[in-house]
């Protein structure tokens, strides 16, 4: 169908511009339940939700939180705040409001503790002490199982998320794309069912690339970007090639000329980014129906991670690796791959051109929490969608 892509990971990172305001610990242990917005899911859209959040809804005066939370490798900050009064018009309340953003487990946190009900660990501003707080845990070890602690300057609280975020809709989270590796006694119990009636609502259009790791020194392949064609990239991510001297680029020339492993990074069952993927690169699909898919991506025994900060990180540190992220994240070592001939972009996935786009989704749990929907509305559909350019035909990630 014909539709506007939202040009989200072109705005401005994580810390642009504005002047942080001076909100004391004191003040944000104050800050009222009803002026608090628990929003978990996508690590994904971070750096484009969290400048919404802290330039538009907060105006350019907030205090960042918790910025420096080392959770996963590369100290990727999957556990933030930011407090602030809102800009006029963006909220029901009066005074601070608190805005608690867990990305650690992607998808997953957004979707799963509302379709179960059960709370997961999240920033709590009545049991702050200080406003850098030190969080022990690595999303590998510590997120299937909830495990995260503070070692000094809080507590975490057991919450469902108010606003939940995911890279695809929740009923492409099942089956094979189900987060199985989540303990049920943690997370509640395996529910397909609900996470396929799951209703969700369009928040942003998030396109997507796959990152080979090039090389510390010189480029170990022969083209730069490589150019791969969508079956060759579903070849490698179904391990059906496992070196890069069995890879061809989309016009038949080899992209080595040595020996090279191919090591796939991979997010975990659950994570939308994972999803994506797996429906749009791979060629599956999602249905309610009760099936044995087969098993995408993972050698046995391969390690997963569960943010988007976490697989940059580590594909960033091995020759040869290959992940999968939203374009406008770097990192030194990593390059964007073209498919069919075409690099990704914002462009050229709006002219129909480039396959790997999905449309963002989010859940507004206010009805069930208490929570300010206004402020929710305002950080969510009302601010992410800010620049638009025509669609070719195009169907969501289903």
């Amino acid at each position: 169908m014909n539709r506007n892509i939202t040009i989200a990971a072109a705005v401005a990172a994580v810390l642009a511009g504005g002047a942080a305001s001076a909100q004391t610990v004191a003040q944000i242990n104050n800050v009222p339940a009803a002026n608090t917005i628990n929003i978990m899911g996508s690590s994904a859209i971070k750096n484009a939700l969290v400048s919404v959040i802290e330039n538009n809804f907060c105006g350019g005066a907030f205090q960042p939180v918790n910025l420096g939370v080392n959770a996963g490798p590369g100290n990727n900050a999957n556990f933030i705040g930011i407090s602030c009064t809102p800009a006029g018009g963006k909220a029901t309340n009066a005074g601070l409001y608190n805005i608690w953003i867990r990305y650690e487990g992607g998808s997953v946190t957004g979707y799963l503790p509302i379709v179960n009900g059960v709370g997961v660990k999240e920033i709590s501003g009545p049991l702050l002490t200080v406003l850098n707080p030190t969080i022990n845990g690595e999303s590998t070890v510590n997120g299937t199982d909830d495990s995260f602690q503070f070692a000094a300057g809080g507590s975490f609280a057991s919450t469902i998320p108010d606003f939940g975020i995911g890279d695809v809709e929740p009923a492409a989270l099942i089956n094979n794309n189900y987060p199985s590796a989540y303990v049920t006694s943690v997370w509640g119990g395996v529910n397909n069912a609900g996470m396929f009636g799951l209703a969700s609502t369009g928040l942003v259009d998030e396109v997507y690339a796959l990152f080979v790791n090039e090389g510390t020194n010189a480029t170990i392949f022969t083209e730069n970007p490589l150019n791969l064609t969508v079956q060759m990239a579903q070849n490698i991510l179904q391990h059906k090639v496992s070196n890069w001297s069995q890879v061809t680029d989309a016009t038949g020339a080899a992209v080595v000329s040595a020996a090279l492993p191919i090591t796939i990074v991979n997010r975990e069952p659950g994570s939308g980014s994972r999803a994506a993927t797996d429906i749009l690169i791979v060629g599956d699909s999602c249905s309610s129906a009760s099936v044995t898919a087969a098993t995408l991506f993972n050698k046995a025994g391969a390690a997963q991670y569960f943010s988007t900060g976490d697989v940059l990180s580590a594909a960033n540190t091995v020759a040869g690796a290959i992940t999968y992220a939203t374009i406008e994240n770097t990192k030194p070592n990593l390059s964007q791959v073209s498919l069919n001939g075409v690099a990704p972009s914002n462009l050229a996935a709006a002219q129909g051109l480039y396959p790997f786009w999905v449309e963002a989704q989010y859940v507004n749990n206010a009805a069930n929490t208490g929570a300010d929907s206004a402020a929710i509305v305002s950080i969510g559909p009302a601010e992410t969608r800010l620049t638009r350019t025509p669609s070719g035909p195009r169907s969501r990630a289903r």
